[in-house]
């Protein structure tokens, strides 16, 4: 059974809406509570080129995986790349995100 979805299209707009900002090194991470059980990676140019987009979304989307187990079902999450995401590894990515929820109240053992 797959528990998370992934966010499509119009569904990006409601959770920016209606969602909390967490601002870090790496990442931007919105927390929705609107939609539950979904998740949604963003990249834009500024972040690079192709390459370093889809690295940036292959290293969110592993930092998510890790603590995805620990993370309340009944919300749904953003995580938007920032520009100084690249050249960095995945633990440094999840490091800051794991930050982030920490604010939120999430915690992760």
């Amino acid at each position: 059974m797959k528990l998370w979805q992934r966010l499509r299209g119009k569904e990006f707009e409601e959770a920016f809406k209606s969602s909390r900002k967490y601002f870090g090194h790496y990442i931007v991470l919105f927390i929705s509570d609107s939609l539950g059980n979904k998740v949604g990676f963003v990249t834009s140019k500024k972040v690079g080129g192709a390459v370093q987009r889809n690295r940036a979304r292959r290293i969110m989307r592993e930092a998510f995986l890790k603590v995805e187990p620990f993370l309340p079902a009944d919300k749904s999450y953003i995580l938007v790349a920032r520009n100084s995401i690249n050249g960095k590894k995945m633990q440094d990515v999840l490091n800051d995100f794991i930050r982030m929820l920490r604010e939120e109240g999430i915690n992760i053992s």
